[in-house]
């Protein structure tokens, strides 16, 4: 589906819109299979594309009415040293960390597409006055929002005014015994966590969300962290370890099965770097025509960058991609991670 609108929907004009139809209804006719259902169905994609092109904002066509997942890397910068992830081992210079301006404006002008704003990192509440900034614009909005976190800087008062906007909290567990936290987080620090997720289960009930990274290396640790889970009545998730710079290996040698006829989300969904980069997905590099980002949000118009050309072709190659990051949790409604 074409994401190129030459005109904004303010400033109709005839030839444009002619332009702009044809490329919707020519690639929808050939997916209609039998020739007596093509003119009924291009009626109603007629209909469609008319409420969508006059009615609504045109990028709403592609990414929908809360149609897709806004995903923010707040930061490379961590306080664990984890061995399964690299991305501590690269902190963005603090020259070239995004204002949280920047990404609240970004959020006002997406939120009508929005049906999820997700925070991750590096360690998210290393920014925690943003982070909070965020959350209450969000909920301004509308939006329900996600922050994965460690749960080292958690605090009463910080969890208190979460707990008030109604947005969801996901910590990363890989193992509930002292010894294989320890050496899991690079840290010492599971007397120190633990109460804390004790803490955010108190104050947050069931917004308070947990999640591991299944490997080689934590595989005998997930079901005692599942069992935690039950004990605590806490919703759990488990996700296929990935490649994110560390050490740690997949469980199996063969690929993971994963649903090869639905597109992958990530086409649909717009993550941002630190710096204000926008990409489509985390491993966009895999792609070669996605290696470099669409934009930055600090120095363009969000609307602009996703209706570029090259956004068009990078979403329309993600629609058939099956890489094993199709397993990871950007891909799945919050309602079928946890259980």
């Amino acid at each position: 589906m074409s994401l190129i609108y030459r005109i904004k929907a303010s400033q109709p004009s005839i030839t444009h819109g002619i332009y702009d139809y044809l490329g919707e209804m020519r690639p929808f006719a050939k997916r209609v299979k039998k020739l007596h259902l093509v003119i009924p169905m291009l009626l109603l994609k007629t209909i469609e594309w008319s409420i969508y092109r006059w009615y609504k904002t045109p990028i709403r066509r592609f990414y929908g009415v809360k149609g897709n997942e806004l995903i923010y890397m707040i930061t490379n910068a961590c306080n664990d040293r984890c061995p399964k992830c690299g991305i501590w081992e690269r902190p963005e210079p603090q020259s070239q960390h995004l204002m949280v301006s920047h990404f609240i404006k970004c959020l006002n002008k997406l939120h009508h597409n929005l049906y999820q704003v997700t925070l991750t990192g590096g360690e998210p509440l290393i920014f925690k006055k943003d982070v909070m900034l965020i959350a209450e614009e969000a909920k301004k909005l509308n939006v329900p929002m996600v922050i994965v976190t460690n749960g080292r800087f958690l605090d009463e008062a910080f969890l208190d005014k979460y707990k008030k906007l109604g947005h969801i909290l996901v910590i990363s567990v890989d193992s509930v015994e002292r010894e294989k936290w320890n050496e899991f987080r690079g840290r010492k620090n599971f007397d120190i966590v633990m109460p804390k997720i004790m803490l955010a289960k108190k104050i947050l009930g069931d917004r308070l969300r947990i999640q591991s990274v299944l490997s080689k290396e934590s595989s005998e640790e997930i079901p005692k962290v599942i069992e935690f889970c039950k004990q605590h009545n806490i919703q759990h998730n488990t996700q296929y370890n990935q490649d994110f710079g560390g050490s740690w290996t997949n469980l199996h040698k063969e690929v993971v099965n994963y649903d090869t006829e639905t597109p992958c989300a990530a086409r649909k969904n717009i993550c941002i770097y630190p710096n204000g980069d926008v990409v489509k997905c985390f491993d966009h590099r895999r792609i070669p025509l996605a290696k470099e980002p669409l934009g930055n949000i600090a120095k363009q118009d969000i609307i602009e960058i996703l209706c570029t050309k090259r956004s068009t072709e990078v979403s329309k190659i993600m629609k058939t991609c099956n890489l094993p990051c199709k397993n990871m949790s950007c891909n799945k409604p919050q309602t079928l991670l946890f259980n």
